[in-house]
C-alpha cells in the first residue's frame, strides 16, 4: 500500500513539474511570437538604428486611394528588391499628400506612415506545423509583407479640377479647400504653384531655395498665413446677432468713413457711401463702416470668442493634416483703429482656406462643425476593411436659428449681386461671402526677411446649394483683386462640376 501510494505521489509530482516545464516552454514561445509580431518593428525603427531602412523595405508600402478607389500613391518592388513610389497625384495632391525619400516622408505619407507600412499576420497553430514552431518559434507567423491601404476623403477628379483652375504666377496662384459640411471630409485641398513628387530627388535642391511665399513644398491651404478679409464679417455678424438684441432690427449710417481715435479712419472700398442701410444690405454690400462700428461696439473677447469656436487661437491637431493655426487678436477698445480693422479681416487676423472652409461649413450644417478629416478607412492587402472612421461633431459654433439667419444673409449677398460669377453660383441656390484684403507677399530674398510685396488677394468662402448643402469651399487667389473676381469665378465653376457631376 505504502508503494503505490509512493507512485502516485511521484506520478503528481513527475505532471506538476511537466505542466510547469511545458508553461514555460509555452511562455516563452509566445514571447518570441510577441516579439517578431509587435516589438522587433519598433526596436527596427530607433533612431540610429543601422536596419531600419532595411526592415521598412521588407514590406511593400500600401496605396493611398481616393475616395472612389483611384489610385494617388503607390509602390511598386524593382528588381534589386528595392520599391519606388509612384506619385499618381502628381502635382494636384502634391502638397497635401506629400512624399517619401531617403531623408523622411511628409503630409499624409508621413501621418499614415506606420499604417501604410504594417503588414497583416496569420498565426499557423496546427500539430502538422507544431515540430518546426518548436525549432523555430518564428515560424508560427505568415506574413503577407504587404502594406495597409489607405482610403481618402478626397475626389481625384475634383481635385485636378480645381488644380487646374489656379496657375503659378501671382494673380492666378493660391489655394483651394472644398469639404462636405455635412460629414466634414474634405473633398478637395489644392496649392499652386505646385511640383511633381515623382521628379523630387531631381528639383529638390530647387525647391529649397523658395522657402517664402513662393515656396511650393508647403500645404498652404491649410498652413498658410493670410488676412481674410471681408469673409471674417461672417464671424463678426454672427457676434452682433449673438451680442447685440437689436443688431438685425436697427437702422445703421453708413457715411462712407469710420472716425476712430487712434490709428487710421476706416473707409468702405472706393469711398463707397451706403447712407442709411439695415444689417443684411451692410452685409450684401460688405460695408466696412458698419462692420467695423459692429466690431468696436463689441469688443475684442466677443469677437475673440466666437472666433476660437471655429477654430480661431487654437492648435486643431486633425488627423492626418498639419494644420497652421489661425490668429485673432482680442485688441481692447482703447485701441479702436485696430479693433475695427480687426473685424473686417485686416489688422490682427491671420488664417488659411481649410479655416475659412470650415466658417462656411459651420454655418452650412446649422451651426454644427464636424471635424474636417481627410481619411476614410483602411484597406488590408486584400482590399477588405481594416478600420473605417465616422463622422465626428467638432462643437456647435452658434445656435441653429442663428446660423440660419446667417445663411440667409449669404444667400441674399448673391442674389443680389450683379457680378456675372455670383449670378452663376446664384443660379445653383449657392450663398457666400466675397474678401478683398490687402497683404503682404514674401519671397525669397538676399536678406533673412525676404523681400516683401503689397498684395491684393481675392477670396471666396460659401456653400450650395442653400437647402442641403453639400459643398462648402474656400477660394484664395494671391494677388487677385476683389473677391467677386477671380475667387468667386473659380467656386461658381467648382460648385457648378461638383453638383453636376456627384
Amino acid at each position: 500500500m505504502r508503494e503505490d501510494v509512493r507512485k502516485q505521489a511521484l506520478n503528481k509530482n513527475i505532471m506538476i513539474l511537466s505542466s510547469v516545464i511545458l508553461a514555460l516552454f509555452v511562455g516563452i514561445m509566445a514571447y518570441m511570437v510577441y516579439f517578431q509580431v509587435f516589438m522587433a518593428r519598433e526596436i527596427a525603427e530607433k533612431p540610429g538604428n543601422a536596419r531600419y531602412a532595411e526592415a521598412r523595405n521588407e514590406v511593400l508600402r500600401g496605396t493611398i486611394y481616393d475616395r472612389y478607389g483611384v489610385a494617388l500613391s503607390s509602390s511598386v518592388r524593382e528588381e534589386n528588391n528595392s520599391q519606388t513610389r509612384v506619385y499618381a497625384g502628381k502635382e494636384a495632391f502634391a502638397q497635401v499628400l506629400g512624399y517619401v525619400s531617403r531623408s523622411g516622408t511628409t503630409g499624409l505619407e508621413s501621418y499614415m506612415d506606420r499604417t501604410l507600412t504594417t503588414d497583416e499576420f496569420v498565426l499557423n497553430l496546427n500539430k502538422e506545423t507544431l515540430l518546426g514552431i518548436l525549432q523555430n518559434p518564428t515560424k508560427a507567423i505568415s506574413r503577407t509583407k504587404l502594406g495597409n491601404q489607405v482610403v481618402t476623403t478626397f475626389d481625384a477628379q475634383f481635385q485636378q479640377k480645381a488644380y487646374g483652375l489656379l496657375g503659378n504666377k501671382l494673380g492666378s496662384s493660391g489655394s483651394i479647400v472644398a469639404m462636405d459640411p455635412q460629414t466634414g471630409e474634405i473633398l478637395a485641398m489644392v496649392n499652386r504653384p505646385s511640383y511633381d513628387p515623382n521628379k523630387l530627388e531631381e528639383i529638390y535642391g530647387d525647391l529649397l531655395k523658395a522657402t517664402k511665399d513662393d515656396g511650393v513644398l508647403l500645404n498652404k491651404a491649410a498652413r498658410g498665413t493670410y488676412f481674410p478679409g471681408s469673409t471674417f464679417k461672417i464671424i463678426t455678424l454672427i457676434a452682433a446677432l449673438e451680442n447685440i438684441g437689436d443688431a438685425a432690427t436697427r437702422v445703421y449710417a453708413d457715411n462712407g468713413l469710420l472716425d476712430v481715435k487712434v490709428g487710421k479712419d476706416l473707409p468702405n472700398i472706393n469711398g463707397n457711401v451706403y447712407g442709411n442701410i439695415s444689417l443684411k444690405e451692410a452685409f450684401a454690400v460688405s460695408s466696412n463702416v458698419v462692420f467695423g462700428g459692429l466690431s468696436l461696439e463689441l469688443g475684442g473677447d466677443k469677437l475673440a470668442e466666437v472666433a476660437q469656436r471655429f477654430g480661431f487661437n487654437q492648435d486643431l491637431n486633425l488627423d492626418g493634416l498639419s494644420v497652421g493655426k489661425s490668429v485673432f487678436t482680442a485688441y481692447g477698445k482703447s485701441d479702436d483703429g485696430a479693433l475695427a480693422a480687426s473685424g473686417i479681416g485686416q489688422t490682427g487676423v491671420s488664417t488659411h482656406p481649410l479655416q475659412m472652409a470650415m466658417v462656411a461649413s459651420g454655418v452650412a450644417n446649422g451651426g454644427k462643425l464636424m471635424v474636417p478629416r481627410v481619411v476614410r478607412s483602411i484597406l488590408k492587402y486584400d482590399g477588405t476593411t481594416k478600420e473605417t472612421f465616422q463622422p465626428q461633431v467638432l462643437r456647435q459654433v452658434t445656435d441653429e436659428a442663428t446660423a440660419l439667419l446667417v445663411k440667409e444673409y449669404m444667400k441674399n449677398n448673391v442674389d443680389s449681386s450683379k457680378n456675372s460669377n455670383m449670378k452663376r453660383i446664384s443660379a445653383l441656390r449657392g450663398a457666400g461671402k466675397t474678401g478683398t484684403a490687402e497683404d503682404f507677399y514674401v519671397t525669397t530674398g538676399e536678406t533673412e526677411a525676404g523681400n516683401k510685396e503689397a498684395v491684393t488677394n481675392s477670396w471666396f468662402v460659401g456653400f450650395a446649394p442653400y437647402e442641403n448643402p453639400k459643398i462648402a469651399i474656400a477660394v484664395l487667389v494671391m494677388d487677385g483683386g476683389g473677391g467677386s473676381g477671380k475667387a468667386a469665378g473659380i467656386a461658381a465653376e467648382l460648385m457648378e462640376w461638383y453638383l453636376g457631376n456627384r
